[in-house]
């Protein structure tokens, strides 16, 4: 349970392909120093603006010397990290022996984690900007091995405090510090009562980390440095874009055939992953997989069930946007790579970083001066790494470092799909950085779930905002298409990747065989379910599920379902009512269940309301942009 880089790391992938255009609407002055900075590089010839970029690289990367001024200093402090967890060993079969030895302990303990945390932040960091890097790949090894040990150190304490009588337990936690800054990491361990074993079950459970994640590491390295593609991961984004069909198609297939040459392996992967999910559900007694992993958030399977019910009940709502999507395309069938061309198309699909920045600002306005004092800091003190490299990893995300900053990678490609990613992960950085600074550690990580509203949530005000500022029919009808895109990657196809998973695990609960072909027959049955009868289930499509890698981050994808509709609810209050609920609620942070949290905002997941109220929205975007567009 100890505070990994996985906890804190959230990393979202791009899934939303749009483009669009830009509004010069500047609200707030004192950024000027910085549109006119990046702006500057629009304004010159083309050949200008690549000399422009380079020479600015500085301003449009990570400084990493805010972790550690060097790779040195990171080795120093690894080798001064492994030393000192001899502290907190100490307390191993003390922990509990009194109040005073049991505030000690997890005094050492925050200090540790927050430390490994920023080990571990400056290795992943690094290594996603040089992914070719072995150097790098080392330097994750060697956090790994020493965090191996930290780990073993905390188990065995949290296995003590697992142990303590309720009546000692609460005793403890009467205490006014430990009740403040300790009691969101006591009752993740306590929670977890029931689903402990004996301390010889532990150490060997806890030795199996590395086998565990062989699934998850392999895939990674298969992604990000064996599969051979002839486009970059922007380049791809760019390419499946296009009003040239058969350039789409050849980009689609260009990436699906290195997936689908090594399918039996990734297929192999992914069975591995489930197996393992459902070996220490089992070992730990926990009803299934699902349970298992929802228990993390607290978030009961029922919310789970409730929102794969809610939408299949409304699929139809999809297959009319598929068909409206064939009608305005004018092909016989739609097929997985004509998705994401724009069925209404921009003036302008070229938007600089600059121009991003400026509509960042403006869309985001609604959420008031302390959150654009957020942002401003973002743009101006190297947070965000932006443009794509043959050295970096594809997609984005933010990582969130305590007593530090978040970290905002972007593999920026002009596109309007770049400045919702933008406004994504600020959403990311801003909630991490409020936390931060109204809580403790402990009650400063706040869970995925809620991360993903957070996120979301920026989407959801871009969209509103360039609607309604559109100049003219035309633009308003490209707006409408993107914000349904939007919806329908984040709410429709999110839930049938959950579905998917969940469909997976019962069948091996079950000891039923699953091999690729099941797998290929299951994505299928999906694909038609979700998208109708005007998608067109080909060869290649059948096996996309080896490209989410979100799989290996089992019974995540869900949380941006619920993500989009708890977004659009806080956005119609955001707009409506103004900032401060919302506010407030980021400055929460962990200090509470998320569903807790949320049900105290006005956001309650375990109603099909809010998944409603987002259909509902995407029902009524679909009329407006069939009355736009077909005549």
């Amino acid at each position: 349970m100890s505070k990994k880089l996985n906890l804190i790391a959230i990393i979202i992938f791009s899934l939303i392909f749009t483009t669009g255009v830009f509004y010069k609407i500047n609200k707030f002055e004192r950024n000027e120093d910085i549109y006119a900075q990046a702006a500057s590089i629009s304004d010159d010839q083309e050949s200008q603006k690549n000399s422009e970029e380079q020479s600015n690289y500085k301003s449009v990367t990570w400084n990493l010397q805010n972790l550690f001024k060097s790779d040195d200093a990171w080795e120093r402090e690894l080798a001064k990290f492994e030393n000192d967890i001899k502290e907190l060993e100490n307390y191993v079969g003390k922990v509990t022996k009194s109040k005073i030895h049991f505030i000690s302990a997890l005094k050492i303990k925050e200090k540790l984690d927050i430390r490994i945390d920023k080990l571990y932040a400056y290795a992943k960091l690094k290594r996603d900007i040089n992914k070719d890097s072995y150097k790098c790949l080392d330097m994750i090894d060697k956090v790994n091995k020493v965090d191996s040990k930290y780990s073993k150190i905390s188990s065995d304490l949290e296995l003590e405090i697992l142990k303590l009588s309720d009546a000692t337990y609460n005793k403890y936690l009467k205490n006014s510090k430990v009740n403040k800054k300790y009691k969101t990491y006591l009752e993740e361990i306590r929670k977890s009562k029931d689903h402990y074993l004996d301390e010889k079950s532990e150490n060997i459970l806890s030795k199996l980390g590395n086998i565990a994640s062989l699934p998850s590491n392999i895939y990674d390295l298969f992604s990000n440095m064996d599969k051979s593609s002839e486009n970059s991961p922007s380049e791809y984004s760019s390419k499946i874009k296009s009003t040239d069909r058969e350039a789409r198609k050849e980009a689609y297939t260009n990436e699906f055939i290195p997936y689908n040459d090594n399918i039996n392996t990734l297929s192999g992967l992914l069975i591995g992953q489930v197996n393992k999910n459902v070996f220490y559900s089992n070992v730990r007694n926990y009803k299934s997989s699902l349970d298992m992993y929802l228990s993390n958030d607290e978030v009961d399977s029922k919310i789970y069930n409730n929102l794969i019910d809610t939408v299949s009940k409304n699929k139809n709502s999809l297959h009319k946007y598929v068909s409206l999507r064939k009608k305005l395309l004018n092909v016989d069938k739609v097929h997985y790579y004509d998705m994401f061309v724009p069925i209404a198309q921009p003036d302008n699909s070229d938007i600089d970083y600059g121009e991003a920045i400026s509509l960042t600002y403006s869309a985001l306005s609604p959420l008031g001066k302390e959150y654009e004092d957020i942002i401003y800091k973002a743009f101006n003190e190297n947070w965000i790494d932006v443009y794509s490299d043959k050295k970096k990893v594809g997609g984005g995300y933010c990582l969130s470092v305590y007593n530090n900053h978040p970290y905002i990678l972007l593999n920026y490609d002009n596109s309007l799909d770049s400045v919702s990613t933008l406004v994504h992960e600020l959403g990311h950085g801003v909630y991490g950085y409020l936390s931060e600074k109204n809580q403790s550690y402990y009650n400063s990580k706040p869970s995925i779930l809620t991360h993903e509203i957070a996120s979301t949530t920026n989407e959801v005000l871009l969209y509103e905002f360039l609607i309604k500022n559109a100049g003219d029919n035309n633009q308003k009808a490209y707006y409408i298409s993107q914000y349904l895109d939007f919806i329908k990657d984040t709410l429709y196809t999110q839930t049938m990747y959950a579905e998917f998973e969940r469909e997976i695990h019962k069948l091996v609960e079950n000891n039923q065989s699953v091999n690729t072909l099941v797998l290929n027959d299951l994505w299928s049955q999906l694909l038609k379910k979700y998208y109708g009868n005007d998608f067109e289930v080909d060869d290649l499509s059948m096996i996309g599920w080896s490209r989410i890698p979100h799989f290996y981050n089992s019974f995540y994808v869900y949380k941006y379902a619920t993500g989009c509709s708890s977004a659009i609810s806080f956005s119609h209050d955001i707009l409506n009512n103004g900032p401060e609920n919302y506010i407030n609620f980021l400055k929460k942070g962990s200090s509470d269940k998320p569903i807790s949290l949320l049900k105290s905002s006005g956001v309650d997941l375990a109603s099909e309301k809010s998944i409603q109220t987002t259909i509902d929205k995407f029902n009524k975007l679909l009329d407006e942009l069939e009355k736009l567009t077909v005549n």
